[in-house]
């Protein structure tokens, strides 16, 4: 039994097709987890190897609904809303604001649940080597579904249809599988996600001053890091937050602020701008890509702050996230 796993991650594009040789699933929006289940003891890792386990107590009995004395699953802890939507704002609330990277009691009263939808370990065979369509098979036949623990379903074919459905109910997106796929430890073209508003993680490098009556800061300035692993600096969101979260977010940067520019080259902004440590991963909701300029390359169009992503490293966003078909 593989006592580390390093999840299977999907390449983003931009649109959803149809092909008989994919399975598509919903994309679940919460943090991913591997878990790993030894009789009837859980352990939850998260995709960057911090144990989860202490941090939702209720999912300590999933092994009661695994047929299983040991096995290993991919899945997703997920907070739904009131229409039974996952949703990762419910999930920042249940975690709790960890400013200047200690946390703070999270919100009790968030429940959450684990939606499974892969299996790569079961009771003395590794199964990374078979294809995706007999693991699936194979997760349905020793899971149990219910409050705690869901099995995803996946939908052959048609991608497109599962999309506008994903799109007519509010969710975030859908991921295609290659049925034959393996399980790879590692970003690949044998799953696909595709996400009905443009997203991605972007690193807080810095912010700008506040003007008029806004009060902390004007705007986070945002960077991605490329192939040489510099930091490039592709925008600013100055909305998506309320006062509260104006005032949280500005301790925050306040405790990382530093002289040393983190970005590689200058940052296009009408403020002054005071630089932070590249420590902490925002997920930025855009409209588009603006067209490369002799200033400095692309930038966000339109971005929004959605909130902090805890369970993504800055080093992971990088160019490679806005792939395109």
């Amino acid at each position: 039994m593989p006592s580390v796993i390093r999840p299977m991650l999907a390449t983003p594009i931009t649109k959803p097709f149809d092909d008989p040789q994919w399975l598509f699933e919903i994309k679940w929006d919460g943090y991913r987890a591997v878990a790993f289940i030894n009789d009837h003891n859980l352990r939850l890792v998260s995709r960057n190897q911090n144990e989860l386990t202490s941090q939702y107590p209720e999912l300590r009995t999933l092994p009661g609904l695994v047929k299983a004395k040991k096995a290993v699953l991919d899945g997703e802890i997920v907070a739904l809303d009131e229409e039974g939507r996952p949703s990762f704002s419910l999930m920042q609330q249940r975690t709790g604001f960890r400013p200047g990277g200690h946390r703070i009691p999270g919100r009790a009263g968030v429940t959450v649940l684990y939606y499974v939808f892969d299996l790569i370990y079961v009771d003395g065979y590794d199964l990374r080597r078979v294809n995706l369509e007999e693991r699936k098979q194979a997760l349905a036949q020793i899971t149990t579904s219910g409050d705690l623990l869901r099995y995803s379903d996946h939908y052959p074919e048609n991608g497109k249809a599962l999309f506008e459905v994903a799109r007519q109910r509010g969710l975030e997106g859908i991921v295609g599988k290659h049925r034959n796929s393996c399980y790879e430890e590692r970003r690949s073209r044998e799953w696909l996600k595709i996400k009905i508003t443009q997203t991605l993680e972007c690193v807080i490098g810095g912010y700008t001053e506040p003007e008029g009556s806004r009060e902390h800061f004007g705007s986070l300035v945002l960077g991605l890091y490329d192939k040489q692993g510099r930091l490039i600096h592709v925008g600013q969101a100055g909305t998506g937050f309320d006062q509260k979260g104006l005032r949280e977010m500005w301790a925050r940067l306040k405790e990382l602020e530093t002289n040393q520019n983190p970005f590689y080259s200058g940052v296009e902004a009408l403020r002054k701008v005071h630089f932070v440590k590249p420590e902490l991963v925002a997920e930025i909701k855009f409209s588009e890509w603006t067209h490369e300029t002799h200033e400095g390359g692309p930038k966000l169009r339109a971005p929004v702050f959605l909130g902090l992503r805890h369970d993504k490293l800055p080093r992971e966003c990088v160019f490679e996230q806005v792939a395109v078909t």
